[in-house]
């Protein structure tokens, strides 16, 4: 018995020799929390210089020691890419994700937080976006600092969100604000909105855009301010037929003029969006100018004018431009007209035009030989003006649909492979309704709304054209066709009837 005691002694010392001999090595290979000293530009020398401030979509190397077995990070509490190939036990080369901002939680605002095998490290930087405004509130002393719903020009006003310090432009209605007497909190920046809004731009009406070196962030806000007019129902009119202005801030109209024509009488929308109107007889073609006690707005393009950026008038001379083939059919507005023939279906233009017909299409009907408009080679707009924003510029034309339409777009083509669609009788994806107009109408598609051609998503569904060049090419000419197709999977709900006049490129 006391002799297998003494046999067992020197195997229980092996063991506790083996696992302590293993104690130190377990020790050693348990991993270090990561530490976090700096941050670096990602660039080559000598622009890696240590940043205080980074930017949503940068690239950045976060130093310190530890940082091998790295396999997450944040920014705000937002997970970022890691590029692995790059990394070392003192350097991570990280992507700055893009951050909502407004959804970051305090306690994570402006943290980085890198997580490794060994542990969690954080540190402190400045990380800034494109502005976000979250609201505006007057800037007057509590408790009339309030949360505005409307501003007004020249009144001082708090705009409170993220990112907004050091911006390089505030403006309302496209206006620039005095970026000299702003006051800053760390969320806020108190402004004096612009005493003079005239001239504002249309596309920007009841808008703040905010701007710093990252992007742009715009908040919607009623801006009682001088009017903005943003389309007129009818550019083009007869004697005696109604016209509507649509815009913003018509209120208190004290006068009003079209096409140089005095408008004695009108009557404006209690909520100031549109003022409708009796044409009187016209003499000449000029803008549209409507005057309020805040300001003045004049339109950039004339009205009463077939000439000024005209593609296409179907009149006999230069711009006749139709190609005499596609399915339209050439129609005059003049009852004493023997040839072409007169339509009694569209009054109120007695010039020559194209009409278009067509009865219930079937699935996938409608082409450039049959229901089409064709005109070949024309110049949308002067070569010198290619270059010009996208935005600038829009097509228009005059439209008159006598019988309800509902199914079928219209859309009109570039030699580019870009189309823009009209579909007024779609009101949503799924929700339509019969449309027919009150006479003539002007259509105004801006040339940023035709898009490219896709072949999973659809003709005119594609990537957006994102310069006028892409579009009509250097020279500004292109051929112009407007074709009617059914791209829906069922037969239209009715026929189609409908007559088009002046196309025209102008600026908006």
């Amino acid at each position: 018995m006391n002799k297998n005691i003494y046999n067992r002694i020197p195997c229980l010392l092996l063991l506790l020799l083996v696992a302590a001999s293993m104690l130190p090595a377990c020790k050693k290979d348990k991993m270090s929390a990561p530490v976090i000293t700096s941050v670096r530009n990602y660039a080559a020398a000598p622009n890696d210089t240590v940043v205080q401030t980074v930017n949503a979509g940068q690239w950045v190397v976060v130093m310190g020691n530890n940082l091998s077995n790295v396999s997450r990070a944040f920014f705000d509490g937002v997970p970022a890419s890691v590029k692995s190939t790059f990394t070392t036990d003192q350097s991570i080369v990280i992507q700055i994700p893009s951050i909502a901002f407004q959804s970051v939680p305090k306690d994570k605002m402006d943290e980085i937080m890198v997580v490794g095998d060994g542990g969690t490290a954080t540190f402190k930087l400045s990380i800034i976006g494109a502005p976000f405004i979250s609201y505006v509130r007057s800037a007057s002393p509590s408790p009339n600092d309030t949360i505005a719903k409307a501003i007004f020009p020249g009144e001082k006003v708090n705009i409170l969100g993220f990112n907004i310090k050091n911006p390089v432009k505030i403006a309302f209605q496209g206006v620039a604000a005095d970026l000299t007497s702003i006051v800053y909190t760390d969320s806020s920046a108190i402004v004096t909105v612009p005493a003079d809004l005239s001239g504002g731009d249309a596309t920007l009406a009841n808008m703040i855009s905010y701007t710093n070196n990252v992007g742009t962030g715009t908040f919607a806000i009623a801006i009682i301010g001088p009017p903005i007019i943003t389309g007129v129902s009818n550019e083009n009119p007869a004697a005696g037929d109604s016209v509507y202005l649509y815009g913003n801030n018509f209120f208190a109209v004290q006068n009003l003029s079209f096409a140089g024509a005095t408008i004695t009488s009108w009557k404006a929308a209690d909520d100031g969006s549109s003022v409708g109107f009796v044409v009187p007889s016209l003499s000449q073609s000029g803008p549209v100018v409507i005057k309020t006690t805040a300001g003045t707005f004049t339109t950039a393009y004339n009205v009463n004018d077939v000439t000024t950026g005209i593609v296409s008038n179907f009149e006999w001379g230069p711009l006749f431009h139709w190609d005499w083939w596609g399915g339209a059919e050439l129609t005059s507005g003049d009852p004493s007209s023997g040839w072409p023939p007169y339509d009694a279906a569209f009054t109120g233009n007695s010039s020559m035009f194209l009409a278009l017909k067509t009865n219930v299409m079937n699935a996938g009907a409608g082409d450039e030989f049959s229901t089409a408009i064709r005109m070949g080679g024309v110049q949308w707009l002067p070569a010198g003006n290619v270059g010009d924003n996208v935005n600038a510029w829009a097509l228009k034309f005059e439209i008159n649909v006598p019988a309800s339409w509902n199914g079928g777009t219209i859309g009109i083509k570039s030699s580019n492979g870009y189309m823009a669609r009209y579909e007024p009788w779609k009101i949503t994806e799924t929700s339509t309704a019969p449309y027919k107009t009150k006479g003539w109408q002007t259509v105004t598609i801006p040339l940023s709304s035709f898009r490219k051609n896709d072949a999973t998503l659809g003709d005119g569904k594609g990537a957006p054209v994102t310069s006028i060049s892409d579009l009509v090419g250097s020279s500004g000419t292109s051929d112009m066709i407007l074709v009617m197709h059914n791209y829906g999977t069922s037969p239209t709900a009715t026929a189609f009837k409908a007559a088009f006049d002046n196309f025209r490129v102008v600026k908006r």
